[in-house]
Parts: C-alpha cells; sequence; structure tokens
C-alpha cells in the first residue's frame, strides 16, 4: 500500500465517523501518530537503502565516458563539458610547401587533412577496399594534381588506448568507450608532390574527387570527449610514507570541483590514488614536488543551449541494485536472461532492440561488427577458432550508419564476459 492509498483510505474512514467530536480525535490521532510513524519509517528505509546501494559498489558511471562530433565552425572552446579530443584539429590550417616536402623527406607521408565518413561500417569499408588513390588538387597561388589515399586516422584512437592505460594505473576497471565517430575518421595523405609549387608556396586548400562516395565525405569535423587533460602543481611538500620508498602527494582540485572523476599518470609508478573532497591523494615513488600531469572526466548535464552535430553517445549503464549487486559479487552471466539484462543495461534501444543470441561455427564473409578494445589482447586463453557468439538485433531507428557501430560497441562489452568466443553482431 502507497502513501497515497493509505491518505484515501483514512480519510474515507473520517468521513464515515458521524460524531464531530470523534471525528476531530480521530484526524489528530492519524496525523499526529500514525501518519508521522509511517513517515518515519519510509525515511529510514530510504537512509538504508542508500547505504546499502553506497557499500555495494562505487559508482560505475562516475568515470562516464561521452564522445560526440561536431563542426569546426560551431566548437565551443568554452564548453562546460565537451572538450576536443585532438586540440589540432582546433587550430586553423596553417602550412607551407616546405612543411610537406619536410615530412615527405623524415616520413614519407603527408596528412593534408582529417575527414569524417558519414556512413555505415561496411558502406566504409567498400569504400576504403575500393578507392585506392583518387585524383585531388593542391590550391596554392595556382593549382597542382596530386594524388591522395585514404588511411584510418590512428590519432583518436591512439586517445582511446591511453586512456585505458590511465583506467589500469589508477587501478579503475575498464569499460568500452562508445566511441563510432572515432573509427569513421580518416586521413588524406599524400606521398610525393609535382616540382613546380615553390617551397614558400603557402596551402590555401585542396579538393578531391571520391567518386560515388562523395556524399558520404564531411571535412573540418571536430570528435569531442568529456576527458580534460590537466597541469597542477602539489600543495605543500610531498610527506614520505612508512616503507621509505613511497611519498605521498596532495593535489588541490578545488578550482575543478570534486564531483568530476580524476585519473593521475606518472612515468615513475603510482602505487594509490584516492579523492578526499577537493583533494587527490597520490602515494607513488616521486620524491620531490612537481606538476602532474592529471585527466579530469567531467560529469554532468548538456545545457539546453548545447548544440551537437550528431548524437553524443555514452558508456553508461543503468544504476540499479542488481548492477551494483553484480558488479560486488563479480557473478558470472550464464543464461540468455542475464545475458539480456546486461545488454539492456546500456540504455541503446532507441537505436536498436536485442532479440536473441546464437553458437555458431560457420564464419561470416564479412562481420558487421568490430572490437572497439582493439588494443586488448588475451595473452592467456587459446581461444579455439570456428566458436562465434552472435548477437542478433532489430533495427529501431534510421540512423542506419550508426547501428553496426552501436552493435560494436556492445558486442565490444560482451566480449569481456565470453573470452572463449569470438562475440559478433548481426542486424535481423
Amino acid at each position: 500500500m502507497t502513501y497515497e492509498d493509505m491518505k484515501e483510505m483514512i480519510q474515507r474512514e473520517i468521513q464515515s465517523i458521524r460524531s464531530l467530536d470523534e471525528r476531530v480525535a480521530f484526524k489528530e490521532l492519524m496525523e499526529g501518530v500514525f501518519l508521522a510513524l509511517y513517515e518515519k519509517n519510509e525515511e529510514m528505509y530510504r537512509q538504508l537503502e542508500a547505504r546499502v546501494m553506497d557499500d555495494l559498489a562505487y559508482n560505475i558511471n562516475r568515470y562516464r565516458i561521452r564522445t560526440g562530433l561536431v563542426e569546426k565552425a560551431y566548437w565551443d572552446k568554452s564548453h562546460h563539458l565537451m572538450t576536443a579530443i585532438c586540440e589540432e584539429d582546433t587550430q586553423p590550417v596553417d602550412y607551407r610547401i616546405s612543411d610537406i616536402r619536410e615530412k615527405l623527406k623524415e616520413e614519407g607521408k603527408f596528412c593534408l587533412a582529417t575527414v569524417f565518413l558519414q556512413g555505415d561500417v561496411m558502406e566504409i569499408n567498400g569504400m576504403m577496399e575500393k578507392i585506392g588513390a583518387c585524383a585531388a588538387i593542391l590550391r596554392t597561388g595556382s593549382e597542382y594534381p596530386i594524388s591522395v589515399h585514404m588511411e584510418q586516422s590512428s590519432r583518436y584512437l591512439n586517445k582511446i588506448e591511453h586512456l585505458y592505460h590511465l583506467f589500469m594505473k589508477n587501478g579503475i576497471p575498464w569499460k568500452t568507450v562508445n566511441a563510432p565517430y572515432l573509427f569513421k575518421m580518416v586521413d588524406l595523405v599524400i606521398t610525393e608532390l609535382p616540382e613546380e609549387p615553390g617551397n614558400e608556396e603557402k596551402i590555401t586548400g585542396f579538393a578531391a574527387d571520391f567518386g560515388e562516395y562523395s556524399q558520404m565525405v564531411r571535412y573540418d569535423m571536430v570528435p569531442l570527449w568529456n576527458v580534460w587533460h590537466l597541469k597542477l602543481e602539489g600543495v605543500g611538500f610531498p610527506a614520505a610514507c612508512g616503507d621509505h620508498q613511497n611519498y605521498e602527494h596532495i593535489i588541490s582540485i578545488r578550482d575543478y570541483g570534486a564531483d568530476h572523476a580524476y585519473l593521475v599518470e606518472d612515468k615513475a609508478g603510482i602505487r594509490n590514488v584516492r579523492q578526499s573532497g577537493d583533494r587527490l591523494m597520490v602515494t607513488g615513488e616521486v620524491v620531490n614536488a612537481k606538476k602532474w600531469d592529471i585527466y579530469m572526466i567531467r560529469n554532468g548535464e548538456d545545457h539546453k543551449i548545447d548544440r551537437y552535430t550528431y548524437p553524443v553517445m555514452e558508456n553508461l549503464r543503468k544504476d540499479s541494485f542488481a548492477e551494483r549487486l553484480q558488479n560486488k559479487v563479480g557473478r558470472m552471466v550464464k543464461t540468455k536472461g542475464e545475458l539480456e539484462r546486461f545488454i539492456r543495461g546500456f540504455g541503446m534501444e532507441d537505436y536498436i532492440e536485442y532479440q536473441d543470441c546464437t553458437l555458431e561455427t560457420e564464419k561470416e564473409a564479412a562481420s558487421e561488427t568490430y572490437s572497439m578494445n582493439f588494443f586488448l589482447k588475451d595473452e592467456i586463453r587459446d581461444r579455439k577458432e570456428g566458436r562465434y557468439l552472435t548477437l542478433h538485433f532489430k533495427q529501431k531507428r534510421q540512423e542506419t550508419w550508426l547501428l553496426r557501430d552501436i552493435m560494436s560497441f556492445i558486442t565490444s562489452e560482451v566480449q569481456e564476459l565470453y573470452p572463449e568466443y569470438q562475440c559478433r553482431g548481426k542486424l535481423v
């Protein structure tokens, strides 16, 4: 019985009492004793529930990573939540022919630009295989014909891998980053230049012909996430620990807020990192005070005036008692029902809806999904070839070019549950 149901029942009882004096006495008894006792019990129950939830596990969404994509013209450097993954994407392009020639001499190639391909995974793979090189025009004071090659950009994927190592150093369990846009960023690379342009000529632009795929190519796009790189100094002097090998450093985060999550990086080795209010306590082998590389994962909600070109993706999980209990006891997901609950915990039903899973031995001609944890290698288990766990999904929204990337995010998480299988996803 709810609180409202109980109030309604009491009101019916009051109406049934004919004597005015008895009705007043009954109302005072209910108001002063019975309802007050009920409200007190409800409050104590909520407090107990909150304590149990806090004791079960840390907030799994405190280290939530959000990723997005926006046109360079609409990038707001003062944004309260998101920042550019690669700061150079927000800078104006300014280089000369001499810069290109020097880079070609050192590395054998030069990246003219990075573009975003708005297309389905399988369509992009077909495009990359079909187009070895495409004709382009390099503009200075004049126009020069060049040949441009397409390569998947590694800058952003390296940032994700670096973030994984930060999680490991700080003792935080890793959760796959839902970053579909980063796997669709492509570098336009040249390996040679014509002899005509002079070294002092400044590049003013270029244009490439992608043929039938031209409608997929988006220039001047800035990938975003909520991970900020800070340089912070320690407070006071390091305090020696009892083992006479490590030192405890205190770093103030008062200017940034205690509601955000923080990761610390140091090559000398970190033994322990903990947050106490507006301070970070770092234990490691660093002897002297110094500036620390701190990575802040900003938490918060979007403002009403925030503008994103494409939907913001995140690795949020629905926080519940069952979720925290499973994290606490480390229970294995063994049944189809448990697997379905795990998948639905990501809240991606607006895009795709999980249907079922099957164990298969036949290898697909072309996989529909890819690993977003490409940097994780299982060096212990000897996974048997030909054993596949296939997850079946149904399309729910029209952003068909994103659906297989969202499937890839989910299958990458499921892969960590079932290392003995090769996990993949299918649209049905």
